[in-house]
């Protein structure tokens, strides 16, 4: 209902402003028959005359005039707002900083960003990676992007997607020590574990679950780090079984540089989030490349 009134309002402003039924006709495709139709049957809805018209005469009556004032500032200010959308996604300016973990933003945020950099070239793109948890909006960033949700309260938060860890190692691991037959196997291998930035405490208890069972696996890690990336170039090493979110091991799966250990079972389930500070004052530019990365990472 809305969307016919708005219509027929932008119907009545083409009308009013092309003086006659049929310089509208010309206007707008139609025959003249038509247009009067089309003006009748608003009337009859609205239960006014809005046009004094007969052969030699086309002017508005009182309802006619207020109906056509009310709607140019309609029309004008759809047209006002649709030409800044339209202008602020394609004349994106200033500056947009981006915080993100390190692997993640490395391998996959940043191509994204340096494409929609090249899609907004007068915008100014800033990716700062570093350890899950170590970014927080004193770092003067306009969004950060992490794993698991916020502890601060008062922030914005968006889920962008979810993915599970997975139990994997390299080939010559594999051969040298075998693959474990249980999740409790675990515990007799070399573990590679990644700790929390700040607190240094270990993400060594691994969840291992399907449909017939769930364990939470205590390992005691070989080796550990706060870098998600040195975990990885470890595993790749054949230093150890590390738990990786699978996008970010998924590439080495495929390749098979990556075996996955215990396919049978699914590890702890680990969602992404986009974090703003409030809603107030948020740059068309976040919201923009907010939009844009949540399509590319559900294409990952």
């Amino acid at each position: 209902m809305i969307l016919e009134n708005l219509t027929d309002i932008s119907f009545f402003v083409q009308l009013v402003q092309a003086g006659s039924v049929s310089a509208t006709a010309k206007r707008l495709g139609v025959s003249a028959p038509a247009v009067s139709r089309r003006l009748r049957r608003l009337e009859e809805r609205l239960g006014v005359t809005l046009v004094v018209r007969n052969t030699r005469h086309f002017h508005l009556s009182d309802s006619g005039q207020l109906y056509y004032d009310g709607g140019v500032k309609l029309v004008e200010g759809t047209e006002h707002l649709e030409a800044e959308i339209m202008q602020s996604n394609r004349l994106l300016q200033g500056a947009l900083s981006i915080g993100a973990p390190l692997e993640l933003g490395r391998n996959k945020l940043a191509p994204f960003i340096a494409h929609f950099g090249s899609e907004h070239p007068d915008l100014q793109l800033s990716l700062a990676v570093a350890s899950e948890g170590s970014y927080d909006f004193g770092d003067y960033l306009d969004l950060i992007i992490r794993l698991g949700m916020p502890e601060t309260s008062g922030s914005i938060v968006t889920k962008l997607a979810s993915t599970n860890r997975v139990p994997c190692a390299s080939p010559e691991y594999i051969e040298q020590y075998g693959q474990p037959q249980t999740p409790e196997d675990l515990k007799k291998h070399t573990c590679l574990c990644l700790r929390r930035y700040k607190t240094m405490e270990p993400l060594n208890q691994w969840i291992l679950e399907n449909k017939n069972s769930s364990h939470v696996v205590v390992v005691t890690p070989r080796l550990s780090s706060t870098s998600a990336e040195i975990v990885h170039d470890w595993a790749l090493s054949g230093k150890g079984i590390a738990y990786k979110l699978l996008w970010d091991a998924q590439d080495n799966l495929n390749n098979g540089s990556l075996i996955r250990i215990l396919p049978e079972f699914q590890g702890e389930t680990v969602s992404l989030y986009a974090v703003l500070p409030s809603r107030e004052h948020v740059k068309s530019s976040v919201r923009l490349l907010l939009k844009e990365m949540k399509k590319y990472i559900k294409s990952l």
